[in-house]
């Protein structure tokens, strides 16, 4: 859900409630309904501000899709995923177990 996603997200980059109010220009009750509830914001401006302000990908907040933060395009990330993408499904499976360790 939203609101666990939220938590998620706020945990892994260590925001506090009152930051995101600050942030976000809402009430302190307005940022812990989202948080306890499923309370969206209202316009995707302000979806867009809180997933910015995050660093957190406007499609992972919305519906679980992808990757919490967006995928760097290094070149040694870009090495990594051309190699990956040409092993089997199970070396990747056995790949990210190892990674996910």
């Amino acid at each position: 859900m939203v609101e666990d996603r939220l938590k998620q997200a706020g945990k892994a980059w260590g925001f506090s409630r009152a930051k995101v109010v600050k942030a976000m220009y809402k009430s302190p009750y307005t940022v812990k309904a989202r948080e306890t509830t499923e309370r969206k914001p209202r316009t995707i401006r302000e979806v867009k501000r809180l997933c910015s302000l995050s660093n957190i990908r406007v499609e992972w907040y919305l519906a679980d899709e992808g990757p919490m933060r967006p995928v760097k395009t290094e070149a040694q990330e870009q090495e990594l995923l051309a190699l990956f993408s040409e092993l089997t499904k199970e070396l990747q499976d056995a790949v990210l177990r190892v990674m996910k360790v």
